[in-house]
């Protein structure tokens, strides 16, 4: 049997224990986190990284993601400095209003 069969089962056998192990374990936390950065990715624009940053540095770092980085946010990341990747991830945790700019 696969790790996906085992894991399949697992959660077929008892449905309700295994979204509590999950919950419990920070699983469905991680997963919408990582649903966040999908929407991240998809939804980034030139306008959202000059809202977050003014115009100078967000135009530079749009056209780093596009140029660069061919839209992948995670090489993106990669390439800016922890104080640029934080605060794009602090603003995609608490800005509720940073898609309605992008």
């Amino acid at each position: 049997m696969t790790r996906y069969e085992e894991f399949r089962d697992d959660a077929m056998g008892d449905i309700k224990a295994y979204q509590d192990r999950l919950m419990a374990d920070g699983t469905w936390t991680y997963v919408a986190q990582v649903e966040q950065l999908e929407k991240l990715s998809i939804n980034m624009s030139g306008r959202m990284l000059v809202y977050m940053f003014g115009d100078q540095l967000g135009t530079h770092l749009f056209e780093k993601f596009v140029i660069e980085c061919h839209r992948n946010l995670l090489y993106f990341l990669r390439q800016l400095t922890s104080e640029y990747r934080f605060f794009i991830l602090y603003e995609l945790k608490n800005n509720k209003n940073l898609f309605a700019n992008g």
